[in-house]
């Protein structure tokens, strides 16, 4: 039932979206019953393709799917971007209006200003899309005996239809560069199935860690199929934390399944406090957890999230801080507590990023008596 609803939503905002902008095509462009005719069946095969790509997704149709995949959400993003930059136009004009100035654009001139600049920001957001930044944090902290211990975050690759061997070759790359003594996937690793994401698994492989890498489910792991997201990240060389802690290197790794997995609910929550058992205060606990969502019943030192790919899509970035009261990057909570938020590496839907570029985050936690 919540699903029904969620895509109800979803139809209806991405219908409105069609309408908005074939309603400025209609006004631009001349009138007649063939114009009229093309918008219409056009809103409609656009606003419902991608339910198609889900149709086509299920019966393994693996060439249909990618095609229609990358139609259906770049144009997506395109439509985003063009509802977006008119909307700043129709204010414009609003405001022109209304205090009396000269408003030098007729309609369709406005309309191809519109689409024009929408089509420039859609080519800065996939350039965009592919430059992985290192995000680079420090933390000192007396609980670690000596030295110091790096950890790379990767978070929401969202591997599968749209992206493969092209971005796990960067976030390898990547890897390679920096080094870190621990890789941490924070989940959306997987968003798909089939023997390219087998493929996929085989080439993380490549890179090992010295100290291990460790993983956690989000929300697509589940929409994935879970229990072929779980053998996808073993077979990557990721140990899997369900409510399950590990040691490494001076500090303790805890894992916690997303409220979305099938796993989720009281069995988790008891899974998670048996981890937490067998911790002492005087260690220094990471949490990893999909979700920017901090339970003030859970213990920790550092918790590492993903989830809102820091908006992904300009101005995205301010819903998401609306909806789980933070911004991407590290926050300082209560009682000596750090929240760090990644934008993640990859990309859900449209194939851009507009204002949020893709991120592995490098945190070095040193101690304080070194």
């Amino acid at each position: 039932m919540a699903l029904l609803s969620f895509l109800s939503v979803a139809l209806l905002i991405f219908g409105s979206m069609h309408l908005y902008a074939f309603s400025k095509v209609w006004v631009a462009l001349p009138h007649s019953l063939a114009l009229g005719l093309t918008l219409t069946l056009a809103g409609i095969v656009l606003t419902f393709s991608p339910l198609l790509v889900w149709l086509l997704e299920k019966q393994d149709w693996h060439r249909a799917t990618f095609a229609t995949a990358w139609v259906s959400y770049t144009w997506m993003g395109y439509l985003f971007l063009f509802v977006c930059t008119g909307l700043l136009f129709d204010l414009g004009h609003m405001l022109a209006t209304l205090l009396d100035f000269n408003w030098h654009l007729n309609e369709a001139m406005a309309f191809r200003i519109v689409g024009l600049l929408a089509l420039a920001l859609l080519g800065y957001g996939s350039i965009e899309a592919r430059q992985i930044q290192i995000e680079e944090v420090h933390i000192t902290t007396p609980k670690l005996a000596t030295g110091r211990i790096s950890i790379a975050q990767i978070s929401d690759l969202h591997l599968g239809i749209m992206r493969g061997d092209a971005l796990l070759d960067r976030v390898i790359a990547k890897l390679r560069e920096i080094k870190p003594d621990i890789v941490v996937a924070t989940g959306d690793i997987v968003d798909g199935q089939g023997d390219s994401i087998a493929a996929l698994a085989r080439r993380f492989q490549s890179y090992t860690p010295p100290l291990g890498a460790y993983a956690v489910t989000g929300n697509h792991e589940y929409y994935a199929g879970l229990e072929d997201s779980l053998r996808f990240l073993r077979n990557a060389g990721f140990t899997v934390l369900r409510g399950e802690s590990a040691k490494a290197g001076g500090i303790v790794l805890i894992g916690v399944d997303d409220p979305s997995a099938a796993t989720s609910g009281q069995q988790a929550g008891l899974r998670t406090n048996k981890a937490l058992a067998s911790t002492t205060a005087a260690e220094f606990i990471v949490l990893l957890k999909h979700q920017p969502v901090v339970d003030g019943n859970t213990p920790f030192d550092l918790q590492l999230s993903g989830h809102i790919h820091g908006g992904q899509i300009f101005p995205f970035v301010y819903l998401t801080r609306l909806a789980y009261g933070v911004r991407p990057g590290l926050a300082e909570l209560a009682d000596g507590q750090k929240l760090y938020v990644s934008r993640g590496a990859g990309t859900w839907g449209p194939p851009i990023r507009l204002f949020a570029p893709p991120e592995i985050t490098l945190i070095t936690i040193a101690s304080t008596d070194q």
